[in-house]
């Protein structure tokens, strides 16, 4: 195993717009070429070349083949040249794991790899410990209630942490809650007056919604605006979100900058984890922005049984370690292991961390390889 420092930069951030649309196109129809073994193939060389043309070379990603971690790093943009807010958003939405995954078995990978992505936030090393406290948040409001039971979710999470949610009997000292359907208000005064390590949100993005409920966003636009206004961006496209309620609304979306500022509040958990469409770019980049010690969501669409067999391994794998107390990433590497082996070839489930990876790791010689995704301005 290569034991040198590695770094990769990307040094045209101008083309992350089309590279990542691209991908998040073939990631979202991966049911026509996951089971052919060519057409894999023929996709890993060609993300060994499109992420050479953003400035990571092939000599670069052969050093990276050997590496057991690779972080993807977010730093400052600087803005000349290219649209700042577009290529951040890129990046954000950016399908790396499968890219680099793809790109560095392609040249020659067989161990296992852990991709973080890294926004740093400033927090402090944590010791690792499961959770002491874990609040379980389900929201299916108004019209979705019909759609949706999270009832065995519930099991098998609280089951996978130490609690049994039918008998109250726990196996370890451990504090849980279950917030039904909350308002707004309600689930952001509960966020920000009690101090919960884990917590995990399942329902229905704002995407989803619109698929279950004929004219959604067309009512809104028509009976409330401002509300629709409120989760579009500049370009017109729909956000990034969840619905919840408030007041006499009774299907209210929620844009992920909002949905981040509610469930981080005066202690900001040690994570939060998302079974919600379209929670791996943008959602759980503002909540550890906010301030979330790291978060875990989805690219895009998943099967609901492969992402609640997903959590239950990552609770039950942090929470019941075979021998020594695993750190959050390590329970998720094992967690994505165990699930991985069911054939799910372009499953892109994130995470996301607010302190690297590389700082909390001791080593006999020199760290492993690590990348770290910088845009820089086209020179």
């Amino acid at each position: 195993m290569d034991d040198v420092l590695v770094e990769a930069h990307v040094t045209k951030p101008q083309r992350l717009a089309r590279i990542s649309q691209e991908w998040t196109y073939i990631l979202r129809v991966r049911a026509r070429w996951a089971q052919d073994t060519d057409l894999r193939g023929r996709l890993a060389e060609r993300a060994v070349k499109d992420l050479r043309s953003i400035g990571i070379s092939e000599h670069q990603l052969q050093r990276l083949a050997t590496a057991d971690r690779i972080e993807v790093e977010l730093v400052t943009l600087d803005p000349s040249g290219f649209d700042d807010g577009d290529a951040y958003e890129a990046a954000s939405e950016m399908p790396w794991e499968y890219l680099i995954s793809a790109a560095t078995r392609a040249e020659g990978r067989f161990r296992p790899l852990l991709i973080t992505r890294l926004l740093r936030n400033g927090l402090g090393r944590v010791t690792p410990h499961p959770p002491k406290s874990v609040l379980f948040v389900e929201s299916a409001p108004g019209r979705l209630n019909d759609q949706y039971s999270f009832d065995e979710e519930e099991e098998r999470i609280s089951a996978a942490v130490g609690v049994s949610v039918k008998n109250k009997k726990r196996s370890r000292p451990l504090e849980w809650e279950t917030l039904k359907t909350p308002s707004f208000s309600k689930l952001k005064a509960e966020l920000h007056s009690n101090n919960w390590e884990a917590v995990h949100v399942t329902g229905v993005d704002n995407h989803q919604a619109g698929w279950f409920i004929d004219n959604f966003y067309e009512d809104l636009e028509s009976d409330s605006p401002d509300r629709l206004k409120a989760v579009m961006d500049v370009h017109g496209r729909l956000r990034d979100g969840m619905i919840l309620w408030e007041g006499t609304d009774s299907e209210l979306p929620v844009s992920f900058y909002q949905l981040a500022q509610t469930l981080v509040g005066r202690h900001p958990p040690r994570i939060v984890t998302l079974n919600l469409y379209y929670s791996g770019a943008r959602i759980g980049r503002e909540l550890v922005k906010s301030g979330a010690h790291v978060a875990l969501g989805f690219l895009d669409e998943i099967d609901d049984e492969i992402a609640e067999n997903f959590f239950q391994e990552f609770y039950w794998s942090w929470c019941h370690p075979d021998n020594a107390i695993l750190a959050i990433s390590d329970a998720f590497l094992k967690a994505w292991q165990k699930v991985s082996a069911k054939n799910l070839h372009g499953t892109s489930i994130v995470i996301w961390m607010g302190r690297s990876v590389f700082d909390d790791r001791e080593y006999k010689k020199r760290p492993p390889a690590r990348a770290t995704s910088r845009r820089r301005t086209a020179r």
